[in-house]
């Protein structure tokens, strides 16, 4: 494989793609908003005798996106995947998350995906390159959760949007993947925000949910690498990556009421007290 781009790939499920990428012959172009973390993971993979550079990217930035298109064709020529990983957490209920919380949401989880999709595939397209874009989703997208519901709709955009950009391109050469992962150890937590709180009590809840997340996760992020490298070799529609992602891929599917109405028995005042709960255990449990 000659080239892959990978957003949000200074840590988690990024970092593992990029890995797996440059283990199996690539040039992977690293990008991420944390340079430091970034470089890290470019350091990572050149010490395991890969191959890699790092560019700083803001993926909520329209502009910027077709800044670093145009490099990355012109330093190394149109990729043949782009891997939109780079994502966000934000918690609390409908009316607690604010209308800044729901834009920065969008932006980053949604729109990102489908800009930087939009800049790629224009230029494999015109260029003729058989290419492959993959959107990393999220088991969410099938659960219309009160507990982020910000959230959850973003990912059931960027799912939709990615099967709308198969059916316009794949006859054209062009792959188009959703990846839902379920439960992955990941800092997406750990690095999140609450709706409804101030700074400081948002911050404790990230801090709360991220070790949480950190220890009941079943799976690490290179199950996900995993299923990327398999979507991109067989070019799959969409990849549920777990138990339950599977679970609520089909649940959905069969009956949407039932999903639902599971999906609404967990409202924000039981996942805070299950959360806390899940803080003293684990702080016992050191």
């Amino acid at each position: 494989m000659g080239v892959t781009v990978v957003t949000g790939a200074g840590s988690g499920i990024g970092r593992a793609t990029a890995q797996r990428f440059a283990r199996r012959g690539s040039t992977v172009i690293v990008s991420d908003i944390n340079e430091a973390t970034g470089k890290e993971t470019v350091e990572l993979i050149l010490a395991a005798g890969g191959k890699a550079v790092f560019r700083k990217l803001d993926v909520a930035d329209a502009e910027e996106w077709e800044h670093f298109a145009d490099w990355v064709c012109a330093e190394f020529g149109v990729p043949d995947l782009l891997v939109n990983n780079a994502g966000i957490l934000i918690g609390g209920g409908f009316l607690e998350q604010s209308g800044d919380d729901w834009r920065r949401m969008i932006q980053i989880n949604m729109m990102s995906p489908m800009i930087g999709a939009r800049a790629f595939v224009h230029r494999m397209t015109e260029a003729g390159t058989r290419g492959h874009i993959v959107n990393i989703a999220s088991a969410g997208a099938f659960l219309p959760t009160a507990v982020a519901p910000s959230y959850v709709t973003a990912k059931a955009g960027v799912w939709l949007g990615t099967q709308a950009l198969r059916a316009e391109f794949g006859g054209q050469g062009i792959g188009v993947s959703a990846i839902c992962p379920g439960l992955i150890r990941t800092n997406l937590a750990a690095n999140g925000s609450r709706g409804g709180v101030d700074a400081s009590d948002s911050a404790g809840w990230a801090q709360r949910l991220g070790a949480g997340q950190q220890f009941f996760s079943p799976r690490s992020p290179e199950r996900v690498a995993a299923a990327i490298e398999r979507a991109v070799r067989w070019n799959l529609s969409t990849v549920p990556v777990g138990a339950e992602a599977w679970l609520a891929w089909y649940g959905y599917r069969l009956s949407p009421s039932l999903i639902r109405g599971l999906s609404g028995l967990v409202r924000m005042p039981l996942a805070d007290r299950a959360i806390e709960l899940s803080s003293r255990i684990l702080g016992g449990a050191r």
